[in-house]
């Protein structure tokens, strides 16, 4: 329990950037309608880019902070990779309900 509120704390740090980031592909997504459908892809590789770019420069401007972490035992990818995870999930749940709805919406589907 200890360890999930630590990472949470870490995640705190940069998770309204990550959410932004979500929320701006799905009004992408949602503004260009059923043409949208084809800029998934896209979608994709931008939220992997800008999740390298945010795990990049945390590393390097948190870097006592992550140095804390470690000395409560927390090793860097335990840190990591949970919220990558999640934060990855969340988003291609939140585009697959979109295209989803978008897709049924279309006249004819």
């Amino acid at each position: 329990m200890k360890t999930l509120r630590l990472i949470l704390t870490f995640y705190k740090s940069f998770a309204f950037l990550s959410y932004s980031i979500t929320f701006i592909c799905l009004v992408l997504l949602y503004g260009f309608g059923t043409n949208g459908i084809h800029m998934i892809q896209a979608l994709f590789w931008f939220k992997i880019f800008t999740l390298a770019i945010i795990v990049y420069s945390t590393n390097v401007y948190k870097k006592n902070e992550i140095y804390y972490y470690k000395n409560l035992g927390i090793t860097r990818l335990t840190l990591w990779i949970p919220i990558l995870i999640f934060d990855f999930l969340f988003f291609l749940i939140s585009i697959i309900i979109l295209a989803s709805n978008l897709h049924e919406t279309q006249p004819g589907s």
